[in-house]
């Protein structure tokens, strides 16, 4: 059974956001990477189909395919983690979170399912209605 990570996305407004500053990040690098301090310490688990489910303004509400984890030293010297992601985003039934640092891990029977692929020519309008419904208890 896969593990899945959760991240807070700091600073996005909505999964549009996420996928311009990824999309910035390809222009740049040619891959979807996400660079963060800490090393996930079950990282064979992740590595197995693992996901990580990116809470954006309170919500999780979007997933990203985990393809690749390494450790690596930056220009400093500082050891940080390269995520390498699948650029396909998926939402899914949004769950409220509660702010934290770093990640959580996310045992796959706890992760949201999805709701469909994300397309940028769409609005985020279905999604703020879906996550209004989940709120109110009827999705």
């Amino acid at each position: 059974m896969a593990l899945n990570i959760k991240k807070l996305c700091v600073g996005a407004e909505s999964v549009s956001d996420l996928y311009y500053r990824q999309d910035h990040i390809r222009s740049r690098h040619n891959e979807t990477i996400h660079i963060t301090r800490m090393f996930p310490k079950r990282f064979d688990e992740i590595l197995k189909g693992g996901s990580i489910y990116w809470v954006i303004k309170g919500r999780l509400c979007v997933r990203q395919e985990i393809l690749k984890i390494n450790r690596f030293l930056d220009t400093e010297g500082t050891k940080r983690c390269r995520i390498d992601l699948n650029k396909n985003l998926f939402l899914t039934v949004p769950f409220k979170e509660r702010p934290f640092q770093g990640w959580r891990y996310l045992e796959e029977k706890n992760s949201p399912a999805d709701t469909k692929n994300f397309d940028i020519n769409e609005t985020d309008d279905d999604q703020e209605i879906i996550s209004e419904l989940h709120s109110l208890g009827l999705v």
